[in-house]
This record gives structure tokens, sequence and C-alpha cells, in this order.
């Protein structure tokens, strides 16, 4: 894990995790992740910058512009994602005496183009899709994949981003036919954001669903539709994550960790914490000291 500060990109520290799995050692070959960044306050400003790779840009905070090589100037706001590909230089930054917060995904592989002759990619267009927290945590796990350092989580990753990308792509689809941009049913929303308030207290889905006004059945459709995961598995993973900025931003006890997000059984947490990160979680915060230092 990389968090460091950066006084030319942001004022406060910033997080880059690049891949350094062994290639041969994946199982999915037509795609995979370069680097992972969330930048949060970033302010500096590109004003022409080209890569080898391809690579996506979300926009959670503040506004700022974009430009393709050649192509008129698009404007940026909260909810857009904005894209970079070989053999074209772009320029693109927050609104001079601003900043903003963003995500970054850069990847590489064949099944791109597959993406693009089925026109699933729209690069040269701003995507204006809403700030999403599912999408955001989707995000967030992809830099967990790739920090762990596991070919199989690599894997996982690149799967990931792959759902994701199909994801941005409806949501555009929708905003263009009309819809309002980020479109999702205001219920689905709530049930999302819902869970995400209830990380710091044992999950008890009896009152999340009298607190909710849903059934049972609809809680559990609305995430295994939303996330790609089960209720029990999306909980947990969100839980985990948490716990990992735990580790790395605090000096609190594991065990201390555990409970404040709702595990009081330290042996299950333990599991838990190895079952989706790879390694324990006493291995994640000296790997996250180490890198510090």
């Amino acid at each position: 894990m990389t968090k460091y500060l950066d006084d030319m990109i942001s004022p406060i520290p910033i997080r880059m995790e690049r891949l350094t799995v062994d290639p041969s050692l994946l199982r999915i070959k037509g795609l995979s992740i370069i680097e992972f960044g969330h930048l949060p306050k970033r302010k500096l400003r590109h004003k022409s910058v080209s890569n080898n790779h391809w690579a996506f840009t979300y926009i959670v905070r503040g506004r700022g512009i974009y430009r393709a090589g050649d192509g008129a100037v698009q404007r940026l706001e909260p909810g857009s994602v904005f894209w970079e590909w070989p053999g074209t230089s772009f320029g693109y930054g927050p609104d001079e005496g601003t900043d903003w917060d963003e995500f970054y995904v850069s990847f590489q592989g064949p099944r791109v183009q597959e993406w693009l002759d089925c026109d699933l990619l729209q690069p040269e267009q701003v995507f204006r899709i809403g700030v999403n927290n599912a999408w955001i945590r989707k995000i967030e796990t992809i830099g967990d994949f790739i920090e762990s350092g596991l070919p199989d989580n690599a894997d996982r990753a690149s799967l990931l981003l792959e759902a994701l990308i199909y994801d941005f792509c409806i949501a555009n689809e929708d905003s263009r036919a009309g819809s309002r941009p980020g479109r999702k049913p205001e219920q689905v929303l709530r049930i999302l954001e819902g869970i995400s308030d209830t990380l710091y207290q044992p999950w008890d889905e009896r009152q999340f669903l009298e607190r909710h006004h849903i059934s049972r059945s609809t809680l559990r459709r609305v995430v295994r539709q939303n996330t790609g995961y089960s209720l029990n598995e999306y909980v947990n993973r969100l839980k985990i994550n948490e716990a990992k900025k735990l580790l790395r931003l605090t000096d609190l006890q594991i065990q201390h960790i555990a409970q404040m997000i709702g595990y009081e059984d330290n042996a299950y947490f333990a599991r838990l914490f190895k079952k989706y990160s790879g390694i324990s979680a006493n291995a994640y915060r000296a790997n996250s000291e180490e890198i510090r230092s």
C-alpha cells in the first residue's frame, strides 16, 4: 500500500496501488489492472499527458475540465467519468483555485477492444452518471485487491473492474436517453447507503428491515442486483474494508477495531479478514507500517 503526501498533487495524503504480481500467475489474461489511485483534494492540472494504457477517472467532488487531443473542452462535475487511452494526449484538472476528489484505475488487455467493438465504451464522451456509493466501494475494493499482492486477488480485481465498467456504460446510456444522471430507484440508494451507515455496529437484518420498511426478499434482491454479492458477503466486505482503513490510519488494537465494526468474536473477524484480504490483520498492518517507514 502506498499512501503519502505530494504537495504537487494534493495537500493531504493520497493512495496509489500498483500491480506487482507476475503476469504469468494470472488466470485472467484478457484484462489486467495496472494501477489504482484515490486522490482527495487534487489540485494539480494536466495540460498535456499521454499514456500507453487505458484508464478511467471518476470525480466524486468538485468541478473542472477535460479535453482529449484536439477535441472540445468538456465540463466535469461530481459524478463524471472521463477516459484516457493510448496514442492521445489529455488535459484535465479542477477549476483554477479549487480542487476535486478523484478515483482512477488504469488497465490494459485485449478485452478492452471487445468493449469498443460492441460500443460498450465510447471513450471520447464524458459519462455523467452521478455519485454512487456502491461504485465507490467497488473501486476501493479493486484497490484493496491490488494492494494484497496476491494473484487470485489481482484476477478478482479485473473481474470487478469489468462489472464496474459495465455499470458505468449502462448508467451512461440511461443518462443519454433522458433519465436523471446516475439514475437508480430512490429505494435502492436508500438501502445501499443504509447498509453503509451500519458499519460501526453489529449487523441486525431484522432491525434494518423494520427501519426501511422492506421485506427480506427485497433487501437481498437489491443487494445482489446492484453489487453482485449476497447480502451477508456484501456487509462483511464493507466491514473488512473499513477495518483495513482503521489498520492503516490508526494505532488501535486489532481486537478493538473488530469490536468497533460489530464483531465481538475475534476469531470470526480474523477468519473473515483473511478470507477477503488474503492475509491476516496483523500482517496487513505490518505491511502498511513497513511501506510508510
